[in-house]
């Protein structure tokens, strides 16, 4: 994952493939049950256009703004269901409810940590 600072309060935050995936903004939100406006870090998924993009996350601090696409590019798509090991279906919620809790979403095993990351 890589973050460019592409305006005075906008990053771009690039897969590891190089492609942009969200752009955190910084900027004014209303919460609507109060009526008050706080500063918060907005995270839309990107598109070129303003118009196309959709907001996915408010968050307080930068940091938790760049931790939170680093977890969502970390996080594999899980919209069909797998075939387990054993020849029996995992449903994609079960998947999530496996990857969550530290597991493969396939095999329901602790997930193996890749060579050379600190774990």
């Amino acid at each position: 994952m890589r973050v460019i600072h592409v305006a005075t309060h906008s990053w771009l935050v690039l897969s590891g493939a190089m492609q942009p995936r969200f752009l955190i903004v910084y900027g004014p939100a209303v919460h609507r049950p109060t009526g008050e406006t706080l500063m918060r870090y907005r995270i839309d998924r990107h598109a070129l256009e303003r118009a196309h993009r959709r907001p996915l996350a408010w968050l307080e601090t930068y940091a938790e703004a760049e931790d939170w696409c680093h977890r969502q590019l970390e996080t594999p798509e899980m919209t069909a269901p797998l075939r387990a090991d054993y020849g029996s279906t995992v449903t994609p919620e079960e998947q999530r409810r496996r990857w969550e809790a530290g597991l493969d979403p396939r095999t329901g095993l602790p997930r193996r940590e890749s060579p050379g990351r600190p774990g």
